[in-house]
């Protein structure tokens, strides 16, 4: 044999060897998928013996069910459509095992007169790059869920790159500031918290950002309308390979109504140390005269008592407030006389100074009236009462008129108080029922804590009733409290002989 010979076989072996032994799959099939050769790495990967395969299997029939009906309504005719088919990724069904992903790529061999002879595939182990894809696809919808997060939060998040231009603008940033993401991109984060004009201020928290510290600062952002906004941002520094400053992100809260309630809370400390150290000093005062003087007088004793329900007054006010707060106020109800109790309530409240409070509850004023029945508890009702016509006096320093009114309809009564008093300017009014507040027009000369028409629209709203009020500043004041009818008949200031626990938004417990 020559020489020539030797190196053809030499060669055919180690072709044949390179074809079984290849780091891919290699296969033969007939036009219609007929396996007519398979190599060896194509039968370990799947576990098929030769003879399993060749010639009585079609490649189709390997397949997942899916794969097969893509097999065969999209891959068989785009290959013989094309004469090729590549970067096709199927499931090839194994004996006792997972399903193998793969990657074919396919070649239709024609004869010299054109038709088909045979298909050439290539085979590649496809486990790797479906994990990859999967794993890419599970970050890519928690970037997805984390994004949808971030842009409905109620806080503003955004980010800015490493001199502190914005890049990204959540619909929380939107909401608080006025500006649109597109209209906020590319502007200057210190010009949206407001530190622009404080060079210094924003010197250091460049500096810490810098060094890779997080900064917390509270501050004022500016809004689209140019109103300054009270804020909460916290600033995140994200530092690259070589520990340099990359980006930023900041979260950043609306703190307004915080900074509201401290403000009030101040106010309301101040307000009470001057509310409580008058009548402690009158008290005081008349106690070390009779102390120096060994003695009491009828007028002493007199303003110490009246400092002392002043005290008591405001200290039950505080209690009430609280427990309202807390929701552990509890309510009797019963059907309880509106129009008897507005007589007690204005004869309580009769001035030695001025004219009788009129109450009006029938044909004739002053007069017995039928009863008005309304489902109330009976104490905190004429705790509303006291509070209205409480109201009323201190507001008419002049002495004027005050006229209790009650009527009732279908289904509700209503009482009216009404003075001639300096009346409530009319930017004032949505805030009168706001715990803690004064009118700051006469916050200097009437007393107490700012909790009287708080605590009023707290208990009637409680009762199931609604209060209202009409003022015109220099002629008076209206307030309407309407409450519903008693459903049964009862007998006047007595409770129901059943109780039935309930409940309201306050959450006040309520008995029946």
């Amino acid at each position: 044999m020559s020489g020539a010979a030797v190196n053809d076989d030499l060669l055919k072996e180690s072709l044949l060897e390179l074809y079984e032994e290849a780091p891919c799959g290699y296969l033969f099939t007939s036009p219609d998928g007929t396996l007519l050769r398979v190599n060896q790495t194509f039968l370990a990967w799947t576990g098929y013996t030769r003879a399993e395969l060749v010639p009585s299997r079609r490649f189709q029939d390997l397949l997942t069910v899916p794969g097969r009906i893509f097999y065969e309504n999209q891959y068989a005719p785009l290959l013989r459509m094309q004469g090729f088919v590549n970067e096709v990724t199927f499931d090839i069904v194994r004996p006792g095992k997972e399903p193998l992903p793969v990657l074919v790529n396919s070649v239709q061999r024609p004869d010299a007169a054109g038709h088909p002879v045979f298909v050439a595939s290539t085979v590649f182990d496809a486990t790797a790059r479906r994990s990859y894809e999967r794993e890419l696809l599970r970050e890519r919808r928690e970037a997805e869920r984390l994004a949808s997060i971030v842009d409905a939060s109620g806080d503003a998040i955004l980010s800015a790159s490493a001199d502190g231009v914005v890049q990204t603008w959540n619909t929380g940033a939107a909401r608080l500031f006025g500006y649109a993401a597109a209209e906020a991109v590319g502007r200057a984060l210190r010009d949206v918290l407001a530190v622009a004009g404080d060079a210094r201020a924003w010197r250091t928290i460049e500096e810490e950002l810098r060094d890779g510290r997080p900064v917390h600062v509270e501050t004022v952002g500016v809004h689209a309308s140019g109103e300054q906004i009270d804020v909460s941002a916290s600033l995140t520094p994200h530092l690259g390979s070589l520990g340099e400053l990359s980006g930023i992100s900041s979260i950043v809260r609306d703190i307004r109504e915080r900074r509201a309630l401290e403000r009030q809370q101040q106010e309301f400390l101040a307000m009470a140390s001057h509310e409580l150290r008058s009548p402690l000093a009158a008290i005081k005062g008349h106690a070390q005269l009779m102390r120096r003087h060994a003695r009491y007088s009828e007028g002493g004793v007199d303003t110490i008592m009246a400092q002392v329900d002043h005290l008591d007054r405001l200290v039950n006010d505080l209690l009430l407030a609280s427990q309202i707060a807390a929701g552990r106020l509890s309510l009797r109800l019963a059907a309880i006389d509106l129009a008897a109790e507005a007589h007690t309530a204005a004869a309580a409240h009769v001035r030695p100074d001025a004219p009788p409070i009129r109450v009006q509850a029938s044909a004739e004023p002053n007069e017995p009236a039928a009863p008005v029945l309304v489902l109330a508890d009976q104490l905190r009702l004429r705790q509303v009462l006291s509070n209205l016509l409480t109201n009323a006096v201190k507001y008419s320093p002049d002495g004027g008129e005050i006229v209790v009114r009650v009527s009732q309809g279908d289904a509700t009564a209503t009482v009216e108080v009404e003075d001639q008093g300096t009346g409530i300017a009319p930017e004032a009014l949505p805030h009168l029922f706001d715990r803690f507040y004064r009118v700051r027009a006469t916050a200097g000369t009437a007393q107490g804590f700012g909790l009287g028409l708080y605590i009023t629209r707290q208990l009637v709203e409680a009762m199931d009733g609604t209060i209202a009020v009409q003022s015109v500043v220099g002629r008076g004041s209206t307030f309407t409290v309407t409450l519903p009818r008693a459903p049964f008949p009862a007998q006047l200031g007595k409770t129901s002989g059943t109780q039935r626990a309930g409940s309201d938004t306050l959450g006040i417990r309520r008995t029946q």
